[in-house]
């Protein structure tokens, strides 16, 4: 994959985690989608989707230069690094099934990307 695609494919990889934990940042300090209006004020959540946005934007960009059976693969690396930081961020427990599980994912993705 070529340097700017795989910059691309990691950003956008960084967004979609990040809108994530910010998502659930704001969960946490009282956003609440049966009260909009605590969506409306919270930073966090308003950052979240703003980062679901953004990433939405550089997948589009990633998907004009790379295949999707090559890029799909990258993101799946949300599934290691959401929990990783959710970890320290949250104090969410990690299994040593979940460990298990994201050492695959970030194998796979390594194999994928020796294509």
């Amino acid at each position: 994959m070529p340097t700017e695609s795989l910059l691309l494919t990691l950003l956008t990889l960084v967004l979609n985690g990040g809108a994530q934990l910010l998502l659930r940042g704001a969960a946490l300090r009282g956003a609440d989608p049966t009260r909009p209006a605590t969506l409306l004020t919270s930073p966090m959540f308003l950052a979240g989707v703003a980062a679901y946005g953004i990433s939405v934007l550089t997948w589009l960009a990633v998907l004009k230069r790379v295949p999707l059976t090559v890029a799909t693969p990258f993101i799946a690396l949300v599934y290691v690094l959401v929990p990783l930081v959710s970890k320290f961020a949250f104090g969410d427990v990690l299994s040593w099934r979940m460990l298990g599980g994201m050492a695959m994912v970030a194998a796979g993705v390594t194999i994928v990307a020796q294509r």
